[in-house]
């Protein structure tokens, strides 16, 4: 057995909020989304769409 497979998975939650920067999440996520045995959750107050501080700035 490798130390890989001795490892837990790591749970990593992003939080998402009104008026983010999109760089922000998306990058750590790009980044722990290669990491072996990550689970990784993105997580919100509601289900419904979050406006990032772009939006509406850029027409």
């Amino acid at each position: 057995m490798t130390a890989i497979e001795q490892v837990p998975f790591l749970s990593i939650g992003i939080v998402l909020f009104p008026n983010l920067t999109q760089l922000d999440f998306t990058g750590p996520y790009e980044v722990f989304a290669k990491l072996p045995k990550v689970q990784l959750y993105l997580l919100a107050e509601t289900l419904e769409p979050i406006r990032s501080d772009t939006f509406g700035k850029l027409r």
